[in-house]
């Protein structure tokens, strides 16, 4: 009996052994904790305690969701690492039927992206190239106005016709486009901007074009209404943003030539998409078992912002969500507590101690043979109630003292006759029930009072 007693302590404390050094070994990514604690909060909301053991299975099946979506997400080359990265899995797993539509990467970013609801989609990311549009106020005849190399014409704001200058030799399907670099005002009648050439499909820029614009007070050639500028002869409208197809590489090297966008963090919304569309998949599986997903009830941005702000040091930027995960580190499993502490793998082990290594170890004789406890009997709701029942008994046996009390009845004389007055004695007497009651309620409050200051 002894010896099957150390077996299975030993293979108990191998298991634990195991799995805690396991755990410890693969870190988990600001991707993992942010998705995990998108879906444990939500749940959390609904009433399920993490004591639940759906709680688990469910994290374990959106785990394989995201694993089936890494598989499957192609390759993503940064940094010099081919690998599929958070975004790539997004693409597999179908996120865009979440997004459903444009939305910007980081918190208060200039960069968006469109995810295509078509699987297989050759192109699947569309990015706007962050070309900010300046529609000014428009222009009128003799008015003041700012005019560009290029006889471009505009009411009040520099960057319209600039703006209107660089699609210039800027066809839809060029293999490189134009956008605005930095600009400055050398004096306040004259405003210049270097215009960046970027080739699409490495993202390299050739910069070094400039554009300037000079201001005049008045004298303008015509009059055109917000988001138009003038030239020649007619108002023409000021471009919008140019929105680029591109593959998922393509989309990433655009985002590499912003190092200011990629150090910004997520936005809430790609993660609650994420996390929607894990949990709601993983439900659709035949066989789970976790927690159901309500359509109804999805995983709100301003649900995973509130997480964010609790935990900001566990929050994914940009660049976690397009960087490639490296396969020993498990990237697509969701941690049970996301808001842990683990080791930067970067870093040291420091070897665990063991407090009690240097302790023999201790017989504690044989067993004294204590029974088991018992319980006493569960009091009446009587027996619960008696002691209050039992406070002050002076009052339970209080009675209001009899008195043997006659009815003043003062007399006078007047013109040798005695008046007796006695009227309020009748009245007294007719509503004796009533004043003895008041009475009665008096003397107890005063009695009372008496007694509980004392």
């Amino acid at each position: 009996m002894k010896f099957f007693k150390n077996i299975f302590l030993f293979l108990f404390c191998s298991h634990f052994f195991f799995n805690t050094a396991f755990s410890q070994a693969l870190p988990v990514t600001p991707m993992q904790n942010a998705l995990s604690g998108a879906i444990q909060q939500k749940a959390t909301k609904r009433g399920f305690a993490s004591n639940d053991p759906r709680y688990g299975a469910t994290l374990d099946a959106a785990s394989a969701v995201g694993l089936a979506a890494g598989a499957s997400a192609g390759a993503i080359v940064t940094a010099a690492l081919t690998a599929p990265a958070w975004a790539t899995a997004a693409i597999a797993a179908g996120v865009a039927v979440i997004v459903g539509g444009v939305v910007t990467l980081a918190i208060n970013g200039a960069v968006d992206w469109l995810f295509s609801a078509t699987p297989g989609d050759a192109k699947p990311i569309t990015y706007s190239t962050p070309r900010a549009v300046h529609s000014g106020p428009g222009m009128v005849t003799g008015g003041n106005y700012w005019r560009d190399g290029f006889n471009y014409v505009s009411g009040g704001d520099a960057m319209s016709v600039i703006q209107t200058a660089i699609p210039i030799n800027w066809p839809p399907n060029s293999t490189e486009y134009y956008e605005v670099g930095t600009c400055r005002a050398p004096t306040p009648t004259t405003y210049e901007c270097l215009v960046n050439r970027v080739q699409r499909s490495t993202g390299y820029k050739q910069g070094g074009y400039a554009i300037g614009a000079s201001y005049y007070p008045s004298g303008a050639p015509s009059t055109c209404g917000p988001g138009f500028v003038f030239r020649q002869t007619a108002c023409v409208p000021v471009p919008a943003q140019a929105d680029v197809k591109a593959t998922a590489q393509e989309a990433v090297n655009f985002l590499s030539q912003k190092p200011e966008e990629l150090a910004k963090p997520l936005n809430p919304s790609i993660v609650a998409s994420l996390a929607n569309k894990l949990w709601m998949d993983a439900a659709s599986k035949p066989g789970y078992s976790g927690l159901p997903y309500l359509a109804n009830d999805p995983i709100t941005a301003a649900e995973v912002d509130s997480w964010r702000l609790a935990n900001p040091d566990k929050w994914p930027k940009v660049q976690d969500f397009v960087s490639p995960q490296s396969a020993a580190n498990s990237p697509w499993k969701l941690p049970a507590n996301p808001t842990s502490t683990t080791q930067d793998p970067t870093q040291p082990t420091t070897p665990s101690t063991n407090p009690g290594q240097a302790n023999p170890v201790q017989n504690l004789g044989p067993d004294p043979g204590i029974g088991s406890p018992t319980l006493e009997a569960t009091p009446t709701a009587v027996q619960i109630l008696q002691p209050i029942l039992d406070l002050l008994p002076d009052f339970r046996r209080f009675v209001v003292p009899s008195h043997q009390a006659v009815c003043p009845k003062p007399s006078f004389s007047v013109f040798e006759k005695t008046i007796v007055m006695d009227s309020h004695c009748t009245i007294a007497e007719d509503q004796r029930a009533a004043l003895y009651a008041v009475m009665a309620a008096v003397w107890v409050l005063a009695g009372a009072i008496i007694v509980l200051r004392a």
